[in-house]
């Protein structure tokens, strides 16, 4: 059996060190509820939470946004529903949303790495 010499054990390390803390893994994704989209809204228009509860107007469920995001613990400070949400926003703005509930967070910090995930369902109001 060869073995490797010790210095190709320590710059591997150092490249997955250096490389590690610094990427980060942001994916936002829209499943639709409906088989005809909604027009897309400029990303700016104005997006209320309802954080709690539902609104007391008729509305349907234009699809689900998903909001994920991995880091290394020493860059995880940015990981919070603040940050998240007006990337969230600016996707049901896309997606032709009214509004956000039904808004859920989940987070696991394990050993170096921590994961971020927010899920929130995308509405529109109805005339009804």
């Amino acid at each position: 059996m060869r073995t490797r010499p010790a210095w190709v054990f320590f710059v591997g390390c150092a490249i997955v060190m250096a490389a590690g803390p610094g990427t980060a893994k942001e994916k936002i994704t829209f499943t639709p509820k409906q088989e005809h989209l909604q027009p897309a809204k400029p990303e700016s228009c104005e997006m209320p939470v309802f954080a709690e509860g539902k609104p007391d107007r008729p509305f349907i469920e234009v699809g689900l946004i998903n909001y994920h995001d991995e880091r290394h613990r020493a860059k995880d400070g940015s990981l919070t529903l603040d940050a998240a949400m007006p990337k969230i926003k600016a996707r049901a703005c896309t997606a032709g949303a009214d509004a956000l509930i039904d808004i859920r967070v989940t987070e696991v910090r394990r050993l170096e790495f921590a994961l971020f995930n927010v899920r929130a369902v995308a509405i529109r109001f109805t005339a009804d």
